[in-house]
């Protein structure tokens, strides 16, 4: 349901008013169905199992030796409330669906281990359930579906457990590792992962087998970057939350699910989520102010719908990067996509090939690219990224909205998508591509699609926006447009492009899709203890300039414009023009702490940071918004001064700035 703006009112006819009667709330304008989720109603799966013990230890000891044998089915062998030290468990036997062999937390929640922890699960219908490993140590893995003496898990399920800071006493570590056939790992919270690593892992050892792995209802929170930095390097590898499958393995069929998931805060390296198998599904999980992208590394038929990823200012955040073929993308939605490499991000990134039948890039084509929202981004659409010889082909690039470009609309628009259908794509920003030369691209009209924001922050269109309306008589070779937009209504015959559909509909219990949010996935049955990011963000007045004024900031000869040719990001930027111009903002800080201050900046100056008089800078002189940075450490001192500075270049002193960003980190 959606409530809408008619020239300034917000109307509801009376009969959804009544629908929307009791525990559900009226939507504001423009306003998403992710209002009405709740936790177990997100799905028609979000649900865990009563834990009911047969045998209560309350020893680590006891329960290793109580493990130490096939269990019978049924069994659900649980530890007593408390807190304890160190764990090593291999257990496992024949359950079955009705009564699967349970090790589990007598009260979900209210058992914590530190020390050293791994656990081996093996057999059939096994759970692990409600525990709490918080603060230890891991060697190598910390939970794997497989064992010596009982080999790999079927139907095995590892649910309602937080994994919380617990850091690798080897350099290359993994939390979850999956064997094994239709395992599920659902309802946990894992967060702040340091050791180099996939936090989750499928591992394909029978490469002809699919896995069939159910990744769903999960928070992956908090992977800093490697050495205590504040951004990632670019080399860096092996920091995604989950990886499915590697390059081995990409030619075989996964059919692995990753679904109603919640990704924040993984700003470890260039991938969120990496598919290295085929035939996998990636579906209403909702990524928020994390470095990296939802990447089809390698395998086809990855299915890609009604996400939600969000750069939350994040200046290295991207968005969807598609290799190899046969792949669907659809229902997307992606804002604030920032990295600003063409070769491996942008909002949506079809990757070139360096014809690859290993682990290098394999060839892309027969991919459906269609209903997709893509808002505020750099690199928009990218038609060609990557560092590779041989473009895309075969692509079915349809029924896109971009709206509010960073810089242009579409990158590398001399790329030449031979038998290809581009058609019905909407696109907006600065200007149509980063070519001077071309001006106009058939299949894309360049048009502002009035998208509206909604309380949520999310760009949606309005009812009386005839000019979105969608043909759905386009080729799409042997794929089917999307029957529902991105929060899971049912599109009409007078459908939208992009991925919002304007409809009345209340979505119903059990189909409920939206923007998730922490609270709304990991384990139902306790609240998951938290921990404070890494690398936190320190709050700055305006950083955006999103009041369309400089509050908050000190100047002279500094302007808010809104030329489409000089904003960075939406709709203002900040002109320094003259030798005494700058920008700045005195921030009480603590003592003794590194910190990363930082701006997108375009002409020639510099930003500084004044710590007790000493005076850090780093200059720049860019044609285009770049990010600059400057890291320093606060000494004795809490007052600390931030600015931007126009400095002369030629005879002329001009500089922009936009999107200002502190954080603090552990290591300069």
């Amino acid at each position: 349901m959606k409530l809408w703006k008619n020239h300034g009112l917000h109307f509801l006819s009376a009969t959804i008013l009544s629908i929307l009667a009791g525990s559900i709330s009226a939507q504001t304008a423009g306003s998403s169905s992710a209002q009405f989720l709740s936790k177990t109603n997100i799905g028609d799966n979000d649900s865990v199992p009563t834990v009911s013990c047969t045998d209560v230890v309350n020893t680590i000891s006891a329960l290793e030796r109580a493990a130490d044998t096939d269990l019978t089915a049924g069994t659900t062998l649980c530890l007593a409330d408390g807190t304890y030290t160190g764990l090593n468990i291999d257990f496992g036997g024949v359950g079955s669906a009705d009564n699967p062999i349970t090790v589990a937390a007598q009260n979900p929640g209210k058992v914590v281990i530190d020390g050293t922890i791994e656990v081996n699960m093996s057999g059939e219908y096994v759970v692990l359930q409600g525990f709490i490993f918080r603060e230890g140590n891991v060697d190598e893995r910390l939970i794997q579906t497989r064992s010596e003496s009982r080999d790999i898990c079927q139907h095995c399920r590892v649910t309602e457990n937080t994994i919380l800071d617990m850091n690798g006493l080897t350099s290359d570590t993994r939390w979850i590792q999956v064997y094994g056939t239709d395992n599920r790992i659902d309802h946990n919270r894992f967060s702040g992962k340091t050791a180099q690593g996939p936090l989750l892992v499928i591992e394909r050892v029978v490469t002809d087998e699919p896995d069939r792995t159910l990744i769903d209802h999960n928070y992956f929170g908090d992977r800093p970057p490697a050495q205590g930095r504040a951004y990632a390097l670019s080399s860096d590898n092996e920091y995604e939350a989950m990886r499915l499958g590697d390059s081995r393995s990409h030619t075989s069929d996964s059919f692995a699910i990753v679904e109603h998931n919640y990704f924040e805060h993984f700003d470890g390296e260039a991938e969120v989520i990496s598919v290295k198998a085929g035939n996998v599904t990636v579906r209403h999980n909702t990524l928020r102010d994390n470095r990296g992208s939802l990447v089809t590394r390698h395998g086809e038929n990855t299915t890609i719908d009604n996400n939600f990823i969000f750069g939350d200012g994040n200046p290295f955040a991207g968005g969807i990067r598609i290799v190899d073929a046969n792949h669907s993308v659809t229902n997307n939605y992606i804002s604030g996509a920032r990295n600003p490499s063409s070769s491996f991000y942008g909002g949506i990134l079809i990757h070139n090939s360096d014809l690859s039948t290993t682990n290098g890039y394999q060839f892309l084509e027969n991919v459906l690219i269609a209903n997709n929202t893509v808002v505020d981004s750099v690199n928009s659409i990218n038609l060609s990224g990557g560092r590779e010889e041989e473009d895309a082909r075969n692509v079915y690039l349809v029924n896109n909205i971009v709206d509010n470009a960073v810089d242009a609309a579409i990158r590398n628009p001399e790329t030449i998508l031979e038998d290809s259908v581009i058609s019905g794509n909407i696109v907006f920003g600065a200007r149509l591509t980063d070519s001077s030369s071309i001006t106009n691209i058939e299949g894309f009209t360049f048009s502002d699609p009035e998208l509206v924001e909604d309380s949520l922050g999310v760009f949606r269109p309005s009812l009386d926006n005839s000019s979105l309306i969608a043909n759905l008589g386009v080729d799409t070779g042997n794929f089917e447009l999307p029957s529902l937009d991105m929060d899971g209504q049912t599109r009409t015959q007078r459908t939208f492009i992009g991925a919002d559909e304007v409809l009345t509909e209340v979505p119903s219990v059990t189909n409920r899709r939206g923007v998730l949010d922490a609270s709304l996935v990991g384990p139902i049955s306790y609240e998951a203890p938290v921990s404070e990011f890494k690398v936190p963000r320190i709050e700055l007045t305006n950083p955006e300039f999103s009041s369309g004024d400089l509050t908050g900031w000190e100047s002279s000869s500094a302007t808010i414009v809104t030329n489409a040719s000089d904003v960075f990001s939406l709709d203002n930027s900040v002109r320094l023009d003259g030798t005494s111009a700058f920008l700045a903002q005195n921030i009480d800080l603590s003592t003794n702490t590194n910190y990363t201050f930082s701006f997108f900046a375009k002409g020639a100056g510099k930003i500084q940071v004044t710590v007790d008089d000493e005076v850090i800078e780093s200059e720049f002189d860019n044609s285009r918004y770049r990010f600059v940075s400057v890291s320093f450490n606060t000494g004795n001192t809490t007052s600390v001064s931030l600015e931007a500075i126009a400095i002369n270049d030629n005879g002329s002193a001009e500089a922009f700035v936009d999107s200002a960003r502190l954080v603090s980190h552990e290591s300069i």
